[in-house]
């Protein structure tokens, strides 16, 4: 084990009115270990000895996670030479020139004695001569011949939410370290254990076993404090077209490159410039040529100013950082260089002129200005935000605050936990009197007992609605009952009746997704879901009753797109059904102003709904109908391909279309098959005597 060295503590004193905006430094010597760095390492040690060995590290920029695996190899390391007299070999795999130099240049300061080398471009490695070997992954790729299988004991992987590319899986397949069960340890290190195109990271790593992030370290003075500043330009995303994780950069560049929008930037820049005596920016930009407008803007404006793209030559970037981090450049720009793998601690202000969809871009970002630096005591971000930010990520959005609605100027990360916690509050007033609403069970709904003859509702009901009742409860109840039972009031009925008149005669369209389940659009894809479940005692049945609240884009992930609320259970579904409509009231007298109304979306009487579909939705339904109905024509055999074209193009309303596209959004299938049984039941037109 590495021992802890003592750590010099340098405080300042701090006027009671800058106590907002302190920072205490530390200083300390290489290669003594921040606390949570070596719990780091402890707990990466542990997993590999209770055989959990595909392994990650979540740690926020900054946190020196280069330090934490070269001390983690040494550590691992010493264990081998006592249980082994083998040579230990560790690969370093990195995606970034800058990122091997540095883990390079960090594990030759800090252990001389270690035979590290570099797989990457020119340099070629010695293995058999080599402790560590640092390999740019698409170096490594191609020269994976030189590795025996059994050549490395160890990988660890930096910027490991990379690692579900085929290229390193290809390298980890090529050591036998691809699966749960692999000998070798493979440990991953990122800021931002995210996959933005939902690929999953299980696929290479089966637990996180340390987490850190920017909010902790700032709290800690690890990092150092941020000041946050939102400027509205006028820029309108909502029509920029996205890829799976993000906007498109050529329509993102051609509303954002604009002189206007161009001006704001420069002029918030020189305001802030001398408001804090600025010294050292980096600029995001989104594009090249955005990059360049800028550049001359502000050189235009005695700005002493570089750009860097991934069309400058190495030795021209590496010049560049060079005289950045000596002041000789008061700006440097950049489109997606320096997210990743660059250390430059002196930057004191961060302008984001590049909206983002993406929370893992934002940390990054964000993350290159709160390193520790003796120049500083907090790094600005200032943030440029649209008109409409439908979908972008904003700096405060880090604790939850929807930046598109509050304007900031010069708020510490403090200010905004204070912002949070009201804006908490205020969301618990609405939940507790949502739950005194819910706790009153008194109906206003009348029971409707049903009359008709079943021949005629049967041919004339719609089809979608008929859904709402599971088909072999619909099936059996028309098999076993030659009409609704006219002399009896709805509470004698089956369960099934019971559950069709109710759900059926609301003024909601309700949808059925299950064989036991319904749900109803709210606003954007928020929504209700209704659960029918077993009691306890499984003597009888309960209503469950949920709301479903879409989560920001940058949260969203491959395990969790909602956040579910349980509302009420109940053995009754006309109660279940009447707190529905009580949420829908409160959400529409809601005086705080939090929620959009819902109640012109959620009616199924809106005059939007009895119109002809576009054609987009009848392509839309018919496509995803004969889909199915292909995949499972032995279940469908009286009903064809154009029979489906028939009820789409002439039968198929504007609501139907809506609420099958709001259905097969939660379950893909079972919607649509419960649709075509309905058609073919239809068409062979029972008659119930």
């Amino acid at each position: 084990m590495i021992s802890r060295a003592p750590m010099t503590i340098r405080t300042y004193a701090i006027p009671l009115n800058l106590l907002r905006t302190k920072i205490i430094k530390r200083c300390y010597s290489v290669p003594v270990l921040r606390d949570y760095q070596q719990d780091a390492i402890d707990a990466c040690v542990n997993s590999i000895g209770q055989g959990t060995k595909r392994i990650g590290v979540s740690l926020a920029t900054g946190g020196g996670k280069t330090v934490i695996f070269s001390n983690l190899i040494s550590q691992l390391r010493q264990k081998n030479s006592m249980d082994n007299e083998r040579n230990f070999r560790s690969l370093i795999l990195v995606h970034r020139r800058e990122l091997a130099l540095q883990a390079t240049n960090t594990l030759k300061r800090i252990f001389p004695d270690l035979k590290v080398h570099i797989e990457m471009g020119k340099y070629d490695c010695d293995v058999e001569d080599s402790d560590v070997v640092v390999a740019s992954v698409q170096t490594l790729i191609r020269r994976l011949d030189k590795y025996d299988t059994d050549s490395i004991n160890l990988i660890i992987i930096d910027e490991a939410h990379h690692s579900v590319a085929n290229s390193y899986r290809s390298i980890l397949e090529h050591f036998n370290a691809s699966t749960a069960d692999t000998k070798i340890p493979v440990i991953g290190f990122s800021a931002t254990f995210e996959r933005a195109d939902k690929r999953a990271l299980s696929m290479v790593m089966d637990e996180i076993v340390y987490h850190r992030g920017i909010i902790e370290m700032i709290d800690d003075k690890w990092l150092c404090e941020a000041k946050f500043t939102s400027v509205k330009v006028e820029a309108d995303f909502s029509t920029v077209k996205s890829t799976t994780d993000d906007f498109q950069l050529a329509p993102l560049s051609s509303i954002m490159n604009t002189k206007e929008i161009n001006e704001v930037i420069m002029k918030t820049y020189l305001h802030k410039k001398q408001e804090e005596s600025l010294k050292s920016t980096l600029l995001f930009g989104v594009d090249k040529s955005h990059v360049r407008t800028l550049h001359k803007l502000f050189k235009d404006n005695g700005i002493s100013t570089d750009y860097v793209t991934s069309d400058t030559k190495q030795v021209e970037r590496d010049d560049m950082i060079q005289k950045f981090k000596n002041g000789e450049t008061e700006v440097l720009m950049n489109c997606g260089i320096f997210t990743e793998g660059t250390d430059m601690p002196n930057i004191d202000c961060i302008l984001l002129c590049r909206p983002t969809k993406s929370r893992s871009l934002l940390i990054q970002m964000i993350g290159r200005g709160l390193r520790l630096h003796y120049s500083k005591d907090h790094c600005h971000i200032i943030d440029f935000i649209g008109a409409s930010n439908i979908g972008v990520v904003s700096a405060p959005t880090l604790l939850g605050i929807k930046g598109d609605e509050i304007e900031f100027d010069d708020a510490t990360m403090e200010d905004l936990k204070a912002i949070q916690g009201e804006i908490i509050s205020k969301q618990q007033k609405i939940d507790e009197k949502l739950k005194a609403l819910f706790q009153n069970k008194e109906t206003t709904m009348e029971a409707v007992s049903g009359k008709n003859g079943t021949n005629n509702w049967i041919q004339n009901a719609n089809s979608l609605d008929l859904t709402l009742c599971s088909f072999d409860s619909f099936r059996n109840f028309t098999e076993n009952n030659n009409s609704f039972p006219a002399g009896k009031e709805l509470y004698e009925s089956s369960e099934a009746i019971k559950e069709m008149e109710l759900l059926m005669n609301s003024q909601y369209p309700w949808v059925k997704f299950a064989s036991n389940a319904w749900g109803l659009a709210l606003q954007g894809k928020n929504h209700l879901r209704i659960y029918k479940e077993k009691s306890e005692d499984k003597s009888s049945a309960l209503y469950h009753l949920k709301m479903y609240r879409q989560l920001p884009s940058f949260i969203t992930n491959k395990y969790a797109e909602y956040v579910p609320k349980t509302i009420v259970k109940d053995a009754s579904l006309w109660n279940v059904m009447s707190s529905v409509e009580k949420i829908i009231n409160t959400l529409n007298s809601n005086s705080e102003g939090q929620v959009m109304q819902y109640q012109a979306i959620s009616s199924k009487f809106t005059k939007w709904r009895s119109a002809a579909p576009t054609s987009k939705q009848r392509n839309f339904v018919s496509n995803k109908l004969k889909k199915v109905h292909g995949e499972s024509s032995k279940d469908f055999t009286n009903l064809s391909s154009d029979d489906i074209t028939t009820y789409t193009d002439t039968r198929m309303t504007k609501g139907d279309a809506s609420n099958l596209i709001f259905a097969s959004s939660l379950a893909p299938v079972y919607p649509l098959k419960s649709l075509l049984r309905i058609l073919q039941y239809q068409k062979k037109k029972i008659n119930i005597n």
